[in-house]
């Protein structure tokens, strides 16, 4: 396996999201505040318990207060929903799918979008699609947006400004490239999941940045997913069976590849070694190297910007300011 075409996603949350987080958690403590999550587990599915663990451990590494719930249906959903949103808690989040008797997305709604943490809600769809950041014309209020789409982004946005500073520095773009390869704007960019929480925001995120992309699903003829793949610059599949697994054969020996399937949606380890770069199955790389890592700091990332929500602008200034 060449290790060199591995997304080194360490990496970039040690300079880019650590020094961040700090300053963050130095001026809340400077006045008292102290970050709430809740977060409300649907079933007993081993996926989601898990994430739910990883949160918690990672809300503690990071002083954010974090709270568990579990419901059985529909009732107890809508009921907890309602008590949070008119809770201290500055952050909601529900593991779906739930599985109950109503469309998540009824529950998405219910979701306070000053709460919404995960950007579900259709007031936060909706600035994501009119490509809206701020919610003030100083840009120290954000907008929430899918954390996993979000954290997909983040690696293209961050390796793309690495490599403009080194061209910048020695005149030169690293690893003996002609062109900026995480320059997003007229790449062909294939999606293989149409979830809300990540296919479809994924697709509006790239699409604001000018990509050309195709989304897959399940109605989508496997023929025409072999096609599209073949003639992309970037894959991102999350396609949950481990049935699902596109053939190196078929993949671009230049392409970027995001795998987020817990099964995996690629032949490993050939197309490590076939591909430009990486993002492998979780289980390929060692812990803090993960695109679930890099959710994990996007999930937090959102939670501090529903807290900024309520501060005034001589404390944001304290957290933006240079």
């Amino acid at each position: 396996m060449n290790d060199s075409r591995i997304i080194k996603v360490g990496s970039i949350i040690d300079i880019y999201d650590i020094p961040v987080f700090e300053k963050h958690l130095k001026v809340y403590r400077e006045n008292n505040i102290k970050p709430k999550m809740s977060a409300i587990l649907t079933s007993d599915d081993a996926g989601s318990v898990s994430y739910m663990k990883g949160i918690a451990r990672f809300c503690k590494k990071w002083n954010v207060d974090f709270e568990s719930f579990t419901v059985s249906n529909s009732d107890e959903l809508e009921s907890l929903i309602f008590n949070l949103n008119k809770s201290e808690t500055n952050g909601i989040m529900v593991m779906y799918p739930s599985g109950f008797d109503k469309k998540d997305t009824f529950f998405m709604n219910l979701v306070d979008p000053e709460k919404d943490l995960e950007g579900l809600n259709t007031a936060n769809l909706g600035y994501l699609v009119q490509f809206e950041k701020f919610r003030d014309a100083s840009g120290l209020r954000k907008y929430v947006i899918p954390p996993t789409a979000k954290g997909i982004l983040y690696i293209f946005k961050r390796n793309y400004t690495y490599f403009e500073e080194h061209k910048e520095r020695f005149g030169i773009y690293p690893e003996s490239q002609t062109t900026n390869p995480y320059q997003i704007e007229g790449k062909r960019i294939t999606i293989i999941n149409d979830s809300l929480a990540v296919g479809r925001s994924l697709a509006l995120m790239m699409l604001n940045e000018a990509a050309s992309v195709q989304v897959c699903h399940k109605y989508t003829p496997f023929e025409d997913i072999l096609k599209f793949v073949s003639q992309s610059d970037i894959i991102v599949s999350a396609v949950p069976s481990s049935k699902f697994v596109l053939p190196t054969s078929i993949v671009p020996e230049n392409a970027i590849v995001i795998d987020i399937s817990f099964e995996g949606n690629f032949e490993y380890p050939e197309i490590i070694d076939k591909v430009y770069k990486i993002a492998p199955r979780w289980d390929l790389v060692k812990k803090g190297d993960r695109i679930n890592d890099i959710t994990l700091y996007r999930l937090i990332s959102n939670l501090f910007y529903l807290v900024n929500l309520k501060l005034n602008e001589e404390i944001l200034e304290k957290i933006y300011g240079e």
